[in-house]
């Protein structure tokens, strides 16, 4: 059993971390009536490779939910010797999207401050969690998808494929255990 359990504790130490992808966290605040206002926070986790910024996203906005005509950038000017943002019309079975590419070094680690203000044609739930898309800003190849999730409502990793094999590890180790 001891030779188990540290066979079992080498395999965790020789696996590499498992990454969580890009995220793009918001805070949404409500400016009166349907219109509201997201501020985002891009983090690049280090999932496009060591080193590897990130220069070109775009988040999604469904025109049966947000009406197009009010979309409106609302980042800081000062963001404005660094990125490129623009609003992309939707087109049929297409959204609207939050187009933002870095025109300088990108992110490395994490950055807000990034905002669009809109009207909110949905339920009375409010607008909540958006498409987003990274792309290589060189050859606009899709790296990653996901979606945008409220600040401070992170989920809770689910066990990895490893704790899994622990656990079969163990108990093939408790039924040899029994048999003698």
């Amino acid at each position: 059993m001891k030779k188990i359990f540290i066979a079992v504790a080498m395999l965790f130490c020789l696996v590499p971390s498992i990454s969580m992808g890009i995220t793009i966290d918001y805070t949404l605040s409500s400016l009166g009536g349907s219109s509201y206002r997201y501020d985002y926070l891009v983090t690049n986790d280090g999932s496009l490779g060591s080193g590897v910024n990130l220069k070109l996203f775009d988040i999604a906005f469904d025109p049966a939910l947000y009406n197009e005509l009010t979309l409106s950038i609302s980042t800081p000017a000062s963001f404005n010797s660094d990125w490129s943002q623009q609003i992309l019309a939707s087109a049929p079975g297409l959204p609207a999207l939050y187009d933002v590419s870095a025109l300088g070094n990108g992110i490395s680690d994490y950055l807000g401050g990034f905002a669009v203000t809109f009207d909110w044609l949905g339920t009375a739930a409010g607008p909540g969690a958006q498409a987003f898309s990274i792309y290589d800003l060189d050859t606009f190849d899709l790296l990653e998808e996901g979606m945008t999730r409220q600040e401070g409502n992170q989920p809770v990793p689910e066990p990895g494929t490893i704790v899994l094999l622990a656990a079969g590890l163990a108990g093939l180790a408790a039924i040899k255990r029994r048999k003698k």
